[in-house]
């Protein structure tokens, strides 16, 4: 079941990924019609950050398999992965969520 779970949640990364360059474009083109200052650019950096925390993740599942002996040290070490999986990926969607907020909080003070 740890396999499948592993898969799942790496393609549950790039899909979080996809949505950022969806709400990017979507920026783009909100920005340019009502003159917004560019914070969609703040959504590449986001994703960027889910993409270092995917490929983490993905080294991470890839070793599922492999004995524990055979487990290269770093993947096993919980620091290692709160600096290349946790953080990134928290900030990354903290940022997400800052930048969405910015460009439609309107939608919420219009009834």
């Amino acid at each position: 079941m740890g396999i499948v779970s592993g898969i799942l949640g790496t393609a549950g990364l790039g899909s979080l990924a996809i949505m950022l360059l969806i709400l990017a474009r979507f920026g783009y083109k909100l920005g340019a019609v009502t003159k917004m200052r560019p914070y969609y650019q703040g959504y590449y950096i986001a994703i960027g950050l889910v993409i270092i925390a995917f490929v983490t993740r993905s080294i991470r599942v890839s070793v599922f398999w492999a004995p524990p002996d055979m487990i290269p040290a770093v993947l096993n070490d919980p620091i290692f992965y709160l600096c290349a999986y946790h953080l990134p990926l928290a900030l990354g969607l903290s940022l997400g969520l800052i930048i969405t907020w910015r460009y439609w909080s309107w939608l919420l003070k219009e009834r």
